[in-house]
Parts: C-alpha cells; sequence; structure tokens
C-alpha cells in the first residue's frame, strides 16, 4: 500500500498542519474555508476516499504515525524547507482552525522551537500538558507526542527520532535536549486549547524504557513561567 491520490501539489501557505488518519479521524474539524495553513494527510487504513476532497496533499500507507510522517517528509524533502512550522496532531485530537492558527501564532511570536496546546479534558497522560488557568503559556522540557508542533529548524535536528522505534514512546523526552529547552523555546500554549477525545490506547512500556536507556534520558518533567 503507498497509494498517492495527488500527482504533484505544492504548498500554499507557510505552515503545514500533517498526520496520519484513519476512518474515524477527527481532522475535518481542524480545517476551514479560511484555513491559513495547509493540511496533509498519510490515511493508514482504507478510508483514503472518505477524505479525498479535504486537502491536496494526501496519501496511504500503513504504519505507525511518526514513522509514517517520516517516511512522507523523506519522500518530500522539500516541505522542511517551504513550512516554517509543522504541527502534529493525533487523528483524535479536536481543535478549531483558529486554535491551530494561534499556535503557529505563538511559535513565532516567542520563537519556539517545540510546543502544544494545552488540554482540556481527561484524557491525559501528563499533567502539566492540561490546560491552567490564568496562564498563556509555560516553558518546559517535555512536549508529548499525541500532538507537537515544531519550528523547521527543529524538526531538522529531531527528525531521526521519528524512526528510533515503532510506536514513537520515548522520542519525546528526548526532544527537549536535542533543541536545548534550557533557552526556553519549549512549551505548552495554555492559550491554546485542544480536547482529546479517546482514552490513551496504547501502550509501549517497553519501547520507552529501551529509548531512555539507549540516550541516558530522564523522564523528569520541567515547567515555567
Amino acid at each position: 500500500m503507498g497509494n498517492n491520490k495527488n500527482t504533484d501539489p505544492r504548498p500554499s501557505h507557510p505552515y503545514c498542519v500533517i498526520s496520519a488518519v484513519g476512518e474515524k479521524s477527527k481532522h475535518p474539524v481542524w480545517i476551514s474555508e479560511n484555513s491559513r495553513f495547509d493540511l496533509h494527510l498519510i490515511v493508514y487504513d482504507d478510508s483514503i476516499d472518505k477524505y479525498d476532497t479535504d486537502t491536496p496533499f494526501i496519501k496511504q500507507s500503513k504504519g505507525y504515525k511518526y514513522n509514517l510522517i517520516y517516511d512522507y517528509l523523506k519522500e518530500n524533502e522539500d516541505f522542511l524547507n517551504q513550512y516554517e512550522y509543522f504541527y502534529m496532531p493525533d487523528d483524535d485530537i479536536i481543535i478549531k482552525p483558529e486554535a491551530i492558527q494561534r499556535l503557529f501564532s505563538y511559535m513565532k511570536r516567542y520563537n519556539l522551537a517545540i510546543a502544544q496546546p494545552a488540554l482540556i479534558n481527561k484524557f491525559y497522560s501528563y499533567p502539566h500538558t492540561c490546560l491552567k488557568l490564568n496562564s498563556k503559556l509555560r516553558y518546559t522540557n517535555f512536549v508529548e507526542i499525541m500532538q507537537p508542533c515544531f519550528s523547521r529548524e527543529a524538526l531538522k535536528k529531531t527528525l531521526f527520532t521519528f524512526k528510533e522505534n515503532k510506536s514513537g514512546w520515548g522520542m519525546d523526552f528526548h526532544w527537549g535536549d536535542i533543541v536545548d529547552y534550557k533557552q526556553k523555546n519549549m512549551a505548552i500554549i495554555d492559550d491554546v486549547m485542544s480536547f482529546h477525545s479517546r482514552p490513551v490506547q496504547s501502550k509501549h512500556f517497553d519501547e520507552l524504557q529501551r529509548y531512555i536507556e539507549k540516550y541516558n534520558l530522564t523522564k523528569e518533567v520541567y515547567e515555567s513561567i
């Protein structure tokens, strides 16, 4: 499987939203007629015809999210230079188009390398990723694989981690070291809210531990204002 529905679409905006999606994907709520970003979809099941009109950037390929994104970006390396920022939400994230645009604005305004929207419901793995009231953003050393947003430079530095294992578990503990989070260039953005529509389902603790040991990483999470 590796079906491309379009031949050679070109980017029309400076920002990219890219996701691996299936038949129950929530991505239709991310986009509107006024969206100022390009949507890229990698369909991991047989639902590609359902989404054929959602974007010219669409491909069918089976596998795990970050392995698929890695392969997609390697096949389309020009995208790494044509977009300024890359948001990579799971397909069960509900977020409004205006919130996505605000995410990109925060990335640019605060010169962030990696960031994510805050979660507003109970389906989370890490408490610091949840919304904090009376806050615009909090600096951190950890942005979760659920929905990171990368600057172009940060993505180029971290892209190799997308292929380190199948699940992606563990690589989000690595990103902070790679981009030097002590420069206050990673954040949870409370002014950009998102909703995780399903409980966390995958459990890849063995891969997580192997990754942590391979790079001698800490699982301690820091945050500051």
